[in-house]
């Protein structure tokens, strides 16, 4: 292709060839050389316009005018670094941020899984509709075995659909007892998923022959590095899990970690089911949702072939289910992709993404204040350009193009940063995750996705920021800037004040609403820190025993758990030991409905199972009645919170009264405990009884151990003593304290992460307001200088400039305070009990903002009361 110059050059030559033949031929007739020069170029036309209709015939037009616009606004950011690097940093900063927020969820809940060609693999989850009864294990959207059967054998559209049960926990004996959450599977799961193991084999069909009969299992990478040394003759030798004996047959590759976001640990045949969970034979229950179902398709299957293959087999299930409909929620397979578990992760994205798109909101309107300010100096330049017959649309596009290079450059920086950064911090935070948080496999690497997100939120940042300036820059009064004057026209400073003032505005706006959500969220942690639960759990350890999952039955549960207590009430510096259903604060929940004999509705009532010496084990006193003693084990008694008493038997003894149970059993009240947050931190008002302890309640139990002395010999005591009792047992020790811990964690999580989003956006506020009041300043040099030469005081003058400095401060403060108690309500589970409208936070953080939006005006504004005034009447 010819080079620009070289296309000019010759049709600059065509042109004079042209022009000289014509000027020739009209001399020929007799005309003079200047007559004949003139007809020619008359004949000829606008030479300059014929060239340009020329070139716009050859060229692209739109692309010449864009590497001009984009050259040209290089060249006036390279002019003014100081407010490029200012823009440039706060648009990095807003994009990075998001950007890696975005590559976690992107991880969680938008990558394939990672398996070979996972676009041919989709997710299956039936969703039952009508009046009918259903038994769950897991979740409503999955299916029961024998549903799954159907699916599979009779389907159209998938070279294989697998089955199987995710965060199975298993105990895996030999050395030191650890607990293990890993996966129930049919039999063809490693062959549709095309996972090969690394050592040995996946599993084959007659794994599954017979159920119960072939005790096969295949290890995870981290695991068999982990707790068996990267041993390879692992393979072929059996390992015990949960008192049974399993073939290990393969190691999986180190990148497949399983199809869920939790890492499993092990793969056992679904048709183990009985034997590794002996509780309850789900295979059998042909009306149970436990199965999640996974199907890679044939070639050139589409997803609505799928869903009408698949509907014609659930339309005939539903045959024999009257009352019931069944619609499928199909699509590509990935983390999360269950309707149940999008439903919990959607709208917890969904709050994160906006907190953190506040902030690059932020940084928009701070780099569109820092744009107008800069656009000042500029005017000239724009008028003339205006002048000279540049249309408005171009003007617009120029401007909008040197907002999009800032943007380009800040968001390639900030996506940068946060692609190496986040997988880095992320491994960070899950490595020191507690060892008993189970293992996660998100990853968070950047991919497509990703990269998509980071350019159109780059483009959309770029357009935001720029557009407002643009416009308004376009839309100068020509006659009153070339002029020169500098008394701009009214309605020019005016709306140039109100632009910048509505930026600020929202800039303190939304900085309010993080400010305050990290407020409430700070009292919330601080109330959890140091909030009195109403019970002691110091020197209290907590063991938790789930003796049904361990194989053992009532009777053999009951004998264990006493024979544990003795030998643990004998260890010396043990005072007192107790069992219960649900630990304090726990995260463990027993609900039932009951009815007050005599009333008609049925209450909602979390109940517990304790012995006699519960009580007094974590020191909640009995302020009426008496406590449990052993004759109330078979015994309609109970005991109810005082909070309780007074609202099922208001005005009223609650000694002697009953309470009905579903079963139609009344129980009576023999005592009230004191109130205490055993259930929920913060929460005194939960309707709450006590129940006393029988053998049913050994099968799965707490036991609560109050010693004097030092927890590690303890706890060793205890694991010892157990496995004295049976080597094989799985024990949890821990101090009961921890379980406050647990619910403090995630506060102290959110709390955090809120107020470093909170400080950013303060810290970005503050930049926007320092840059409004300084440029507001300058614009008002002379407007100073007036005011001082005939006989303003300064005092006078600083209040003024204060105080517009701080009016679009204020309203954007209570703009931020409206909109932070309209949705407040969202951060009430993280409060603990500190009210969502508290008076602390809402007077506390605009207080503070305003001090600190205070002093960052008066910075600026003290420096323009140091102008002489004759030097700034004259500046103009």
């Amino acid at each position: 292709m010819k080079s620009r110059k070289r296309m000019l050059r010759e049709l600059e030559e065509d042109i004079r060839d042209y022009l000289e033949r014509e000027t020739q031929d009209n001399m020929e007739r007799g005309m003079s050389p200047d007559e004949a020069r003139h007809a020619a170029l008359r004949k000829f036309g606008n030479v300059a316009q014929v060239r340009e209709e020329t070139w716009e015939v050859w060229s692209v037009v739109w692309l010449e005018q864009l590497l001009q616009d984009t050259r040209f606004g290089m060249r006036m950011l390279w002019r003014s670094p100081g407010n490029t690097i200012a823009s440039v940093l706060a648009i990095a900063l807003g994009i990075g941020i998001n950007v890696g927020i975005f590559s976690v969820l992107n991880g969680a809940a938008l990558r394939l899984l990672p398996i070979p060609r996972p676009e041919q693999v989709v997710s299956v989850s039936p969703i039952f509709h009508g009046h009918f009864a259903r038994n769950v294990h897991g979740e409503g959207s999955m299916s029961s075995y024998s549903e799954y059967l159907n699916y599979r054998d009779h389907n159209h559209v998938f070279a294989g659909l697998v089955a199987y049960e995710p965060f199975v926990d298993a105990t895996l004996a030999g050395g030191t007892v650890q607990q293990l959450s890993g996966t129930l599977a049919s039999c063809n799961y490693f062959e549709v998923l095309d996972e090969h193991p690394a050592l040995g084999r996946g599993f084959v069909d007659s794994d599954c022959a017979a159920p119960g009969e072939n005790a096969v299992v295949v290890l995870s990478d981290a695991l068999w590095r982990g707790r068996f040394a990267a041993d390879p003759s692992l393979v072929g030798k059996r390992i015990t899990l949960n008192r049974v004996a399993y073939t290990v047959i393969g190691i999986a590759r180190p990148e497949f970690t399983g199809t869920e976001p939790v890492s499993s640990a092990f793969w056992v045949p679904v048709t183990m089911q009985k034997v590794l969970e002996p509780v309850r034979d789900l295979l059998a229950d042909d009306d149970l949702s436990w199965l999640a179902m996974l199907g890679r398709t044939r070639t050139a299957v589409t997803l609505e072939e799928v869903r009408a293959d698949l509907g014609v087999i659930s339309a005939r299930m539903d045959l024999q289910h009257p009352g019931r409909t069944t619609s499928l929620a199909i699509g590509a397979a990935k983390f999360f992709s269950r309707p149940e578990e999008r439903s919990h992760l959607l709208p917890v994205a969904s709050v994160i993404l906006a907190a953190f798109a506040l902030v690059l909101l932020i940084a928009c309107a701070n780099v569109a204040s820092l744009l107008l300010a800069r656009a000042s100096v500029r005017q000239k330049e724009i008028a003339v350009r205006l002048s000279m017959g540049a249309s408005r649309w171009r003007l617009v596009r120029q401007l909008l193009t040197e907002s999009l290079i800032l943007s380009l450059i800040g968001g390639t920086l900030g996506s940068a940063l946060a692609c190496w950064s986040f997988p880095r911090l992320t491994a960070f935070v899950t490595s020191h995750l507690p060892s008993n948080f189970p293992a996660v496999g998100v990853n968070v690497a950047p991919n497509l996705h990703v990269l998509v997100y980071a350019f159109g939120l780059t483009l959309l940042t770029g357009i935001a920021f720029g557009i407002v300036p643009a416009w308004r820059d376009s839309r100068l009064d020509l006659n009153t800037i070339l002029k020169g004057d500098g008394a701009h026209a009214g309605s020019e400073r005016t709306s140039g004040r109100f632009l910048l003032n509505s930026l600020t505005s929202t800039q303190v706006a939304v900085c309010m609403v993080l400010l305050l959500a990290a407020g409430l969220l700070l009292r919330g942690l601080y109330y959890a820190q140091t909030v009195d639960p109403g019970f002691d759990d110091k020197n209290v350890a907590q063991v938790f025993l789930n003796l049904r999952e361990q194989g053992y039955d009532e009777s053999r549960s009951t004998a264990f758990v006493q024979n544990l207590r003795q030998r643990v009430g004998s260890f010396l510096g043990v005072t007192e030991v107790a069992q219960a259903e649900c630990a304090p604060l726990a995260h463990d929940f027993s609900v039932g409905q009951f009815t007050v004999p005599g009333r008609a509705e049925k209450v909602p009532i979390e109940y517990n199972h304790v012995s006699p010496e519960y009580f007094s084990v974590i020191g909640v006193p009995i302020v009426r009645g008496r406590g449990f003693t052993t004759a109330d084990v078979h015994g309609p008694a109970i005991i109810v919170t005082e909070s309780t008493a007074r609202r099922l038997f208001p005005d009223e003894d609650p000694l002697g009264k009953t309470l009905r149970e579903y079963s139609g059993r009344e129980d009576s009240v023999i005592g009230v405990a004191k109130d205490a947050q055993v259930s929920h931190l913060g929460d005194l008002n939960t309707t709450y009884l006590y129940f006393p302890a029988g053998p049913q309640d050994d099968v799965r139990t707490y036991v609560l151990v109050r010693y004097a002395g030092n927890f590690g010999d303890i706890a060793k005591g205890i694991r010892e003593a157990a496995h004295s009792l049976d080597p094989d047992i799985s024990v949890d020790v821990i101090r009961l304290a921890d379980n406050l811990e647990a619910w403090r964690i995630p506060s102290r999580i959110v709390a955090v992460l809120s107020g470093a989003l909170g400080s950013l956006a303060l810290l970005l506020a503050l930049i926007g307001l320092y840059g409004m009041v300084s440029y507001r300043v300058s614009r008002c040099v002379r407007e100073i200088g007036i005011r001082m030469a005939l006989g303003a005081d300064k005092t006078a003058v600083m209040k003024l400039v204060l105080w517009q400095a701080m009016r679009p401060v204020f309203i954007g403060a209570f703009i931020g305070i409206a909109l932070c108690a309209a949705i407040s309500q969202i951060l009430a589970s993280m409060l603990f009990g500190v009210s969502t409208h508290d008076p602390i936070a809402f007077i506390g953080v605009p207080l503070l903002l305003s001090m600190v939006a205070l002093i960052a005006s008066y910075i600026p504004a003290r420096r323009a009361m140091r102008v002489d005034p004759i030097v700034a009447l004259r500046c103009e």
